[in-house]
């Protein structure tokens, strides 16, 4: 009896552990995954021309999401706390024109390589 009963939990708890290994391995990847945006919004039904096309609106958000890696990749690169990088990055995709975030940007200082 209690033999049987180890034996479901075994199970129970090895089924677990699979379901949740194969949920974290499926592709995350946003340049992978189609952008969707509404094909029809009502402000489009009455006023067709002050509103952007559905593949403007899709070429917009690629270019922002390029953007926001590019700038990800820029704060990975600083030479700051591991706390304020973790803040920065939420600010990135939180609230992308945050103060603190255009400031950490603008103080950036690239330089000049000149072959």
């Amino acid at each position: 009896m209690m033999k049987d009963i180890y034996n479901t939990v075994m199970l129970l708890a090895i089924g677990f552990f699979l379901v949740d290994g194969y949920a974290q391995s499926k592709e995350s990847d946003t340049m992978g995954k189609k952008f969707r945006v509404e094909k029809w919004t009502i402000l489009e039904e009455y006023e067709p021309d002050m509103i952007l096309s559905a593949e403007d609106r899709i070429s917009l958000k690629k270019k922002r999401v390029v953007e926001v890696k590019r700038r990800k990749g820029i704060l990975d690169t600083l030479d700051i706390s591991d706390r304020k990088r973790k803040k920065l990055i939420k600010d990135l995709y939180r609230n992308p024109f945050s103060d603190r975030l255009m400031k950490t940007l603008a103080d950036v200082e690239f330089e000049d390589t000149e072959d």
